[in-house]
């Protein structure tokens, strides 16, 4: 074995460093006797990068997809809190606890937030944003279409009154 690295440098003169045990032909630690490839490990995630303050990646919608209409806010919350609601039928069976609880209370955030947005529509319109007994009716009405066809002539007037009561 030889007492000095095989290699030259970039001026042309023979490397004068003391090889590394074992090489042949005899090399220095920096002339690639230490016996791996330079740099990190192949699986180094060290210098891995997420992105996450990149301009390219933005969360939430653009600008131009903001509703501006509180009818939109309203319909938009009310389309996700129906398809929350067939996910949570879906997997209630299958899911686990954990899942389940965060599907529960995602639900009822939903919830809440429609509560209160279709309240704040009730102030925008002048009406009273308390009355019980006129948000009831409402309720009731909308759901009666949303459920029920509409009763034609023939049947109001066949429908029992409190007199023909045995």
């Amino acid at each position: 074995m030889s007492n000095r690295c095989s290699a030259t440098t970039r001026a042309g003169n023979p490397c004068r460093a003391h090889p590394v045990r074992g090489t042949d032909p005899p090399l220095c630690a920096a002339h690639g006797g230490a016996g791996r490839s330079p740099g990190a490990p192949l699986d180094n995630q060290n210098a891995r990068t997420h992105g996450a303050y990149s301009k390219k990646r933005r969360l939430g919608p653009e600008p131009t997809d903001i509703p501006d209409k509180i009818e939109e806010v309203i319909r938009d919350l009310a389309v996700k809190h129906a398809r929350l609601s067939q996910i949570i039928n879906q997997n209630i069976d299958t899911a686990d606890l954990n899942t389940l609880a965060r599907l529960f209370s995602l639900h009822a955030q939903t919830a809440s937030r429609l509560g209160r947005l279709l309240r704040d529509r009730r102030v925008l319109l002048g009406e009273d944003p308390d009355s019980l007994p006129a948000v009831i009716a409402r309720a009731l009405e909308e759901l009666s279409e949303e459920l029920c066809p509409p009763l034609g002539p023939a049947l109001d007037s066949a429908t029992p009154t409190q007199d023909s009561r045995p």
